[in-house]
């Protein structure tokens, strides 16, 4: 059933239930795993913010018409999905995809400025009333007799009824951006509060199943916008990110400000940082090692200090694992603080020294020159960030510092880059006491006359501390696990997204290939976005990046074009998913990968799952002989699940139905999805020896069909769009 089809008449009882339910839905989507296309992910739901439209019996027709529309989801999916669109009125996603693939139902509860604004109910108190009070609500009538008429539809259809393992996942979306200190606190605390009592409220109903599908909190999002260093402020944050919940994406920004003397502020931070990212190193509990799956941090106006204290926090990070960095680098950083920038980021985020577990790492608007790169492969042979924030610092290029120190908690530790008292205008050291037992990097020189070591610890930067203080010093080729039963070493990043800026000069190919050098041996996938003349061949990058199973280009010229498509054939690269856009000179240059695809001899046809094209007339005109060749290749190819072809306007209309044509078809992924093993057993029971039944005796052509039926795991999805 699409959902442009009006759904059966005999689903019109929940009709009135859908127009409670429109103005307040829409539809969220996201990158699927392990994949280049688009899916919905979740429907969001925007209660209603004031006392007036918020009483419970308002919120609780809510409750129950997600309720019943979740049931639906589980009996008929398809059906759940027409009311959606057709009944509920949710948009769809502004290039129109359509709804066409199984649709869990998952709902994301989003507070945004609105619930913050005056005279609007915020979003604590308004959780408490939806999540506690209006659950915890006696049926209506309505919904009694709605729940009777789907028993009885459900079985007319011989389908089962939702039952009592099944669950209603859910999420929680704060934007708590652009308030002041004293406000935010009273948000974090409310919320904190809040939030300890759903969790609650939902172990209760789990334990005694009602008349509603359980509600699961399964994710929560918390945007604090620009994040001041206040004591009391950061200490809120930290109590409420706690392990125990579900903390999918928290987002901050660490500005400058001058509320505080900024010795204090270091304290506030680092304590911050430590705490967040870096759980204790004994505690290997499920609770402690689960926590903030994604954080998104905003650099702008963030001073040099808290970069460096930011970075060796990541650097240590044990639970997150991606990382979107925004603002890192601005247009007024000189050449020396732009590659001093670059090397903390590689010190974190490339290094053996990191014990980071950030897998997948996005950077924005990021400039990369020679000058930069020279300072990132300065870092990776040493071993060691920049031990000043003073611009033009460098490490000692030839000493490799592979040194680690043991101190115990309460040791004295003195932080290097001295900083100025807002209220005296002197410089004063920041002195700091280690929270926990810790093993620190050594990054000074090996002096022994000197009677201090300058160590790195997480959440500050880089400290001075006395030699006798270190209980133990030792060298080992990487960072110590950090527990001898779990040794969890950083394997570097798997995944790496970077927009990169504008270059000026004709060497953006060149620096790029460098730089992919020193960072992409263990990365499994690569999206570039480029602005200005970056060029570089296919075989330099397959070349440097050995493992990559995901490449995606914008923007990025290929040099190498006339012989892109031959070269992936001959690297025996790893390339499953490929995608494609302005990165071609010539419309040819499309048609020769779409032949080589096409060809059931070569070995892209059989390994290329995804391909994502895209051109423009300006840099790479798409004609009706790459259309051609797209459609002559979908003919051939038995292996592509997902395919994104972008054309013009006149393009699009006249092949729209022949590219349609192909959607939806199955695909044999796995030729050998059946282990060799289970083959043999399955054929010594339908040959066995002395066996006369019919099912002994199937025949080759039966056993063909039943082995490529068992191959099939995938249909083919098809975006042939249209160019904006």
């Amino acid at each position: 059933m699409t959902t442009d089809a009006a759904p059966p008449g005999r689903w019109a009882f929940l009709y009135p239930w859908c127009q409670a339910l429109r103005g307040k839905l829409h539809l969220e989507g996201r990158m699927a795993e392990h994949s280049a296309r688009w899916e919905y992910h979740c429907v969001a739901v925007r209660l209603p913010n004031t006392l007036h439209e918020a009483d419970i019996e308002s919120l609780c027709r809510i409750h129950e018409a997600l309720d019943l529309l979740a049931r639906v989801a589980l009996v008929d999916n398809a059906v759940y999905r027409v009311l959606l669109v057709q009944q509920c009125r949710v948009p769809m996603h502004e290039d129109d995809q359509p709804l066409d693939s199984a649709f869990p139902p998952r709902f994301r509860f989003v507070f945004n400025e609105k619930y913050l604004e005056e005279g609007a109910l915020s979003p604590a108190p308004l959780c408490r009333r939806y999540f506690i009070n209006a659950s915890s609500q006696r049926e209506s009538e309505a919904y009694l007799e709605a729940r009777s008429v789907l028993q009885h539809l459900e079985s007319s259809l011989c389908r089962g009824e939702a039952g009592s393992g099944d669950r209603i996942l859910f999420g929680l979306q704060f934007e708590l951006v652009a308030l002041p200190n004293d406000v935010l606190e009273t948000h974090l605390r409310d919320l904190s509060t809040m939030l300890d009592a759903v969790q609650a409220s939902q172990a209760r109903a789990l334990a005694t199943p009602g008349a509603f599908l359980p509600l699961e909190m399964d994710a929560i999002r918390l945007d604090v916008g620009n994040l001041s260093a206040s004591r009391s402020l950061t200490r809120r944050l930290t109590n409420m990110l706690n392990p125990r919940l579900p903390f999918s994406l928290f987002a901050f920004s660490l500005k400058q400000t001058a509320a505080e003397k900024r010795v204090d502020m270091r304290d506030s931070v680092g304590r911050f940082l430590r705490t967040v990212l870096c759980r204790e190193e004994t505690d290997l509990t499920p609770a402690a090692q689960s926590g903030i799956e994604t954080l998104s941090v905003g650099c702008l106006g963030c001073d040099k200090w808290r970069f460096a204290a930011l970075c060796s926090a990541i650097s240590a990070a044990s639970v997150s694992k991606n990382l979107r960095f925004y603002g890192v680098f601005l247009s007024s950083d000189t050449p020396e603080l732009r590659a001093w920038k670059w090397q903390w980021l590689a010190y974190a985020l490339f290094s053996k020294a990191s014990l980071s577990s950030i897998a997948s790492v996005f950077i924005s608007a990021a400039p990369l020159t020679a000058r930069d790169v020279a300072a990132i492969a300065t870092v990776l042979a040493t071993n060691s960030p920049p031990l000043m924030v003073f611009e033009g610092s460098t490490s000692d290029p030839v000493l490799r510092r592979d040194t680690y120190g043991y101190f115990p908690e309460g040791t004295r530790l003195n932080l290097l880059d001295e900083v100025e008292d807002l209220d005296t205008g002197e410089h004063t050291p920041s002195t700091v006491l280690l929270d926990r037992d810790s093993w620190l990097q050594i990054v000074s020189d090996s002096d022994v006359s000197s009677p201090f070591l300058d160590v790195v610890l997480p959440g500050y930067g880089v400290c001075r501390v006395d030699q006798s203080c270190a209980s133990r010093i030792e060298r080992r080729a990487v960072s110590p696990p950090r527990n001898s039963s779990d040794d969890r070493r950083f394997l570097g990043l798997e995944a790496f997204v970077i927009a990169l800026k504008l270059h000026d000069g004709m060497h953006g190919g060149a620096v790029l290939a460098d730089f992919l050098e020193l960072i992409g041996a263990p990365l499994r996938f690569l999206n570039i976005l480029a602005a200005g003349f970056y060029s570089i061949s296919l075989s330099a990058i397959i070349q440097r990046c050995p493992n990559l199973t995901e490449l995606f280009l914008n923007g990025i010229v290929l040099i190498d074009a006339d012989n892109f498509a031959q070269d992936l054939e001959r690297a025996h690269s790893k390339i499953v998913r490929l995608g494609l856009v302005n990165a071609f000179s010539s419309s040819h240059h499309a048609t020769q990968l779409a032949e080589v695809i096409g060809d059931p001899t070569s070995r892209l046809a059989t390994q290329m799952a995804e391909l994502c094209l895209t051109g423009s007339g300006i840099s790479w005109p798409i004609d009706e002989t790459n259309v051609l060749a797209m459609l002559a290749m979908l003919e051939t190819n038995r292996t592509l699940t997902y395919v994104n072809f972008t054309v013009e306007r006149d393009l699009h209309a006249q092949y729209l139905e022949a590219f349609q044509r192909h959607d939806g078809e199955a695909v044999a992924v796995v030729k050998a999805k059946l282990a060799m093993e289970c083959k043999v057993a399955f054929l010594s029971v339908v040959r066995g020896h002395g066996v006369t039944s019919t099912w002994n005796a199937l025949d080759d052509r039966v056993l063909t069909c039943i082995f490529s039926f068992a191959a099939t795991c995938a249909t083919r999805t098809i975006r042939f769009l249209a160019e904006e």
